[in-house]
């Protein structure tokens, strides 16, 4: 009962699905600034807040079930579904010269990718905050 409470109740779910997505992010970016200088690097983004927001809508539209690997996805998926997904982007715009690397674009996107995870980890951290003293049966101000 707890766990239905938690994770349908509760915004926990989506904070978790940010908190990985933004981690991600983070990752990649890190990746990419470590091969700035390598000839022939392709550097990775991450899709994420896009398959979120179709999860999200009430009106999903047109939805078909997958009964094989092989089939298609068709229509959004549920959240439970949503990961975040790397991808390389195809600009073929070579920044360094020997790769499409910006370093700069790269640290605006870890710090992006920092400053949003911190603020999800806030929020859950409140989150939890507020479970605990509706456990003890505080009252909060």
């Amino acid at each position: 009962m707890l766990n239905k409470f938690l994770f349908e109740q509760t915004k926990l779910p989506l904070l978790e699905k940010g908190l990985d997505a933004y981690a991600l992010r983070q990752q990649a970016a890190a990746h990419n600034i470590a091969n700035a200088n390598t000839f022939g690097f392709r550097r990775m983004e991450v899709k994420f807040e896009e398959e979120l927001r179709k999860a999200l809508k009430l009106d999903k539209g047109l939805t078909g079930k997958i009964t094989h690997p092989r089939h298609f996805k068709i229509g959004a998926s549920r959240l439970e579904q949503v990961q975040p997904q790397p991808y390389m982007p195809r600009d073929e715009e070579l920044h360094s010269g020997a790769n499409n690397v910006n370093i700069e674009e790269e640290m605006v996107r870890l710090a992006k990718a920092q400053l949003s995870f911190d603020f999800a980890a806030r929020m859950a951290r409140r989150t939890f905050s507020s479970l605990r003293s509706s456990i003890r049966g505080e009252v909060s101000s």
